[in-house]
């Protein structure tokens, strides 16, 4: 039986050697290569036939393809930071991108500050998954005035509308824009008023700067004693008023409500939810009354003993208050906040009543309809933002009511 055994593994040996397939390659002067194997038995001593025989070759390339598959590898690995933008690839929050040295820091920082201020429960707000923005925007304007003094004048005032037409371009934070008075394009109307502003919103908080004036572009409404105290209009070039300040507000429930959704089209609000709002206001209004352009036919009714009047404040207010969005279907948000003021209003050295002190009571509604189509959006809106102050004596409402037209598209 062992001597059985031994032959049979000595005669599998032998033949194994025989069978085991060996693999060759040639290659042409062309770069072309193929691939053969040899795959039969034969008898001990018997010359084996033609031992390459082609099979199907498995792959075949040219050099010059080899080189340019090497330079598509490189592309695609090349983490340079400007030749992903120039790709369209640029991913802030990508920790294979390239930066230089400052550069690099300024993203760290950003992405640090994403991550803490502007994150948000995704099952109720989402992003847009873009960075870019292009709109176009129709923007009106007013400025209202309502003055009583001592009981005995009273006026009100209301500027003639400002209407502006600009396309802005927004990367991320950063937007550039360029609007046009179509007042004065349109109706051939002087450009009275003037308009700035800056503001940053993300998850947790909202910081708005702004400035705004009006030289001479008002009407007198109501004059007490004229007309019987009913509305008229008369053009009243001695009024003139500016205000600017920076207001900040916290959202308390920010993980759920998203102020930009609203109005800055910088994210999706899924589910409708709402939030208190509580922030700090600093604000400088000054109006400048001249009533020696007061037309001949109103001058029996005026009654004061001065013919030049400055009213010129900072105010220092606690703002609180609330704000809710409405998400109606897959495609509507609708947007209320109102943020009601109240602090202190100091004079300076050229108001009427200079170096006095009085009680600054504000107010600062809003609201807004956003149409998301995809990545198109329109967006109506609407605000007031309003002074009263009150010293005794007289009292004086300031106001700006402003309304806005937006469409655009995200990319």
């Amino acid at each position: 039986m062992k001597l059985k055994s031994i032959l049979f593994l000595t005669f599998a040996l032998t033949a194994g050697l025989f069978y085991a397939p060996t693999v060759s390659a040639q290659t042409d002067s062309m770069g072309l290569s193929a691939i053969y194997t040899t795959d039969s038995i034969h008898s001990v001593g018997t010359p084996p036939p033609n031992p390459l025989q082609p099979v199907e070759v498995m792959q075949l390339y040219t050099s010059d393809d080899s080189e340019s598959a090497t330079e598509g590898t490189d592309r695609d690995t090349d983490r340079n930071w400007w030749h992903l933008l120039k790709e369209g690839k640029l991913k802030m929050n990508d920790p294979t991108v390239e930066w230089p040295g400052f550069l690099g820091f300024c993203v760290k920082v950003y992405n640090w500050g994403d991550r803490v201020f502007n994150s948000y429960d995704e099952d109720y707000v989402q992003g847009t998954g873009t960075r870019w923005k292009a709109r176009l925007t129709s923007e009106n304007w007013v400025d209202t005035h309502a003055f009583d003094f001592r009981r005995k004048q009273s006026m009100r005032f209301i500027s003639n509308v400002t209407s502006t037409l600009g396309g802005y371009l927004q990367y991320m934070a950063v937007s550039v824009g360029y609007s046009l008075d179509m007042t004065n394009i349109i109706g051939n109307a002087p450009s009275n008023h003037k308009k700035m502003g800056f503001g940053f919103t993300c998850a947790r908080f909202s910081i708005d700067l702004y400035w705004q004036e009006n030289t001479g572009g008002s009407y007198l409404h109501k004059m007490s004693g004229y007309n019987d105290n009913r509305l008229f209009k008369v053009a009243f070039p001695g009024l003139s008023f500016s205000t600017g300040g920076v207001e900040a507000y916290y959202f308390f429930n920010n993980r759920r409500y998203s102020q930009g959704a609203a109005y800055n089209f910088s994210k999706i609000q899924k589910r409708s939810q709402g939030s208190p709002i509580v922030g700090f206001a600093f604000t400088s209004v000054k109006n400048v009354l001249d009533f020696g352009t007061l037309p001949d036919e109103l001058r029996p009714y005026f009654t004061l003993n001065t013919e030049y009047l400055t009213f010129h404040y900072k105010n220092y207010c606690i703002v609180g208050g609330y704000g809710h969005n409405f998400v109606a279907g897959k495609y509507c948000l609708f947007n209320i906040t109102t943020m009601p003021r109240i602090g202190m209003a100091r004079c300076y050295e050229d108001s009427f009543n200079a170096k006095g002190t009085m009680l600054s009571l504000g107010f600062n509604g809003k609201a807004s309809f956003t149409l998301n189509l995809g990545n198109y959006f329109l967006c109506l809106s609407g605000s007031i933002d309003g002074n009263w102050y009150n010293s005794g004596g007289y009292s004086l409402f300031s106001s700006v009511e402003n309304g806005s037209l937006s469409v655009g598209k995200r990319f």
